[in-house]
Parts: structure tokens; sequence; C-alpha cells
């Protein structure tokens, strides 16, 4: 089962490897600050709206944001491998 912190705490991890503050954050994918550090912290959920702005602003898996591991040809990588992953998949070609 997910829960409401696991998810928050993705987010969070999201937000910290991409050396953005909350406001900057929440600007990216449109929430407020507010609603972010509630996320967060796991006193609310996100919207599946929020999930897929999060997911189209930041170019990484779902299953990372909601899971926070991701498979790779059946495998689970690290969190450092994901990382990395996420890293690459923003360079421009």
């Amino acid at each position: 089962m997910i829960s409401v912190n696991d998810i928050g705490g993705n987010i969070k991890r999201l937000r910290k490897l991409h050396m953005l503050n909350q406001i900057e954050f929440a600007k990216r994918i449109g929430i407020s600050q507010g609603s972010l550090s509630d996320i967060e912290s796991g006193k609310c959920s996100p919207s599946i709206e929020t999930v897929v702005s999060i997911y189209r602003s930041f170019n990484c898996s779902l299953e990372i944001l909601l899971l926070g591991e991701e498979k790779f040809r059946d495998r689970t990588i690290s969190e450092l491998e994901s990382k990395l992953l996420c890293v690459f998949n923003e360079l421009d070609h």
C-alpha cells in the first residue's frame, strides 16, 4: 500500500535533487507553497493533476514519485541510480 508520507517524502527528495526550495518547486508544478508543504509533510496527498504536473515538469518516472523506486529491466535500481537517470533525462541532446 502506498502511504501519503511516502509520496510526500519522494516528492521532497525530487525537489531537493533539483536544488529547489518549496516556493520554486511549487511554482513550477502549479500549486501553492503551502500545499506543497502539506504534501511533503504527509498532511495530505497530492492530486492526480499535481502528480502528472511533477511527472511532466521534471521528466521523472511515476514509480519514483509513488513508490520511491524504479524498476529497470526487471530489477530495482538504487536511489543513486535513479537520481542519475533523472539528471541524465534532463540533459540537452
